[in-house]
């Protein structure tokens, strides 16, 4: 039999790691979701005409299921908390649920006359709290802006980016898992403690092998964490594939893909990944992932 794949080292794996990762349907679905959320949050020019101020918001919130995104956009316009504005409508609508905000012309008049000027609501609300909320006088125009808004919405996206990039190069390996032939699924595997794995080959019942992938663009102290429960998973792995030997069947192979410049500026991290597997790769390293599914499974 031909010798198993030798474990990149951690050098190789570095110098095949990259800051950014080019995924261009990744990026195009981002882009998308950003222009279907500019599209759902602007205010025509049509729905203005020269009416009250307070007409076109009140309007503009009633949107059946993207009221809720308006309204977050509005409240971002004016510094405020939806939280905080929850607690106002509490106050002004006792035991009236927040979803009526939808539904009923007058409360959501009310609402919208508070938010344009909240010093002219008439129930008690602490000064600390009214000052909390400035809509300024030009929103209207950057309501109807849409260069202003995608700017808005691509800033609120920014932490859903790199989670898009993650799931993108769990993707990939996938794809290539499924075009060298083997089955694979995603779920929990009861011997790593019914953790969830991103990749079982060739079933969650009695895997084979078992791949996670983490995408890392930026540094967070959640990554020692995540290097810390890969590291308990391999020990589950290697305690199960005792086991196995006792009953004669081949060990598990724990496999991790790491990749982004999150990882690369974590070094200590970074090696507790390296350390916690059997191969680990990056996403240009994925012939050598071939590699090791074809000596362990066969072709």
């Amino acid at each position: 039999m031909n010798a198993p794949p030798p474990k990149w080292t951690l050098e190789r794996l570095r110098a095949g790691m990259r800051v950014f990762l080019y995924l261009p349907d990744a990026e195009r679905a981002l882009q998308a979701d950003i222009d279907s959320a500019v599209a759902r949050i602007l205010l025509s020019k049509a729905q203005n005409g020269g009416r009250h101020r307070v007409d076109v918001l009140s309007d503009y919130l009633n949107a059946g299921k993207d009221a809720d995104e308006r309204l977050k956009i509005i409240i971002g316009l004016s510094k405020g908390s939806l939280e905080t504005l929850k607690r106002i409508y509490e106050a002004m609508f006792p035991d009236v649920k927040w979803s009526r905000l939808r539904h009923d012309d007058g409360i959501r008049r009310r609402v919208a006359e508070f938010l344009i000027s909240p010093h002219a609501e008439e129930m008690f609300i602490p000064t600390f709290i009214r000052e909390s909320f400035d809509l300024p006088n030009n929103w209207i125009e950057l309501l109807q802006d849409r260069d202003y808004l995608r700017a808005v919405v691509r800033e609120s996206k920014k932490s859903q980016y790199s989670v898009s990039m993650g799931n993108a190069l769990e993707d990939e390996v996938r794809n290539a898992v499924r075009a060298a032939g083997y089955n694979c699924a995603k779920g929990r595997v009861g011997f790593v403690d019914d953790k969830e794995v991103d990749i079982a080959i060739p079933d969650l019942e009695d895997p084979q092998i078992l791949i996670m992938s983490s995408y890392q663009l930026t540094t967070a102290s959640s990554q020692t964490s995540k290097a810390n429960e890969q590291s308990r998973m391999y020990e589950y792995v290697r305690r199960h594939n005792g086991s196995r030997a006792r009953r004669g069947k081949p060990d598990a192979v724990f496999v991790n893909v790491v990749d982004g410049g999150g990882w690369l500026a974590r070094p200590n991290d970074l090696q507790t990944m390296w350390n916690s597997c059997d191969h680990c790769f990056p996403l240009s390293g994925l012939n050598g992932l071939r590699e090791v599914l074809q000596y362990h499974l066969g072709t």
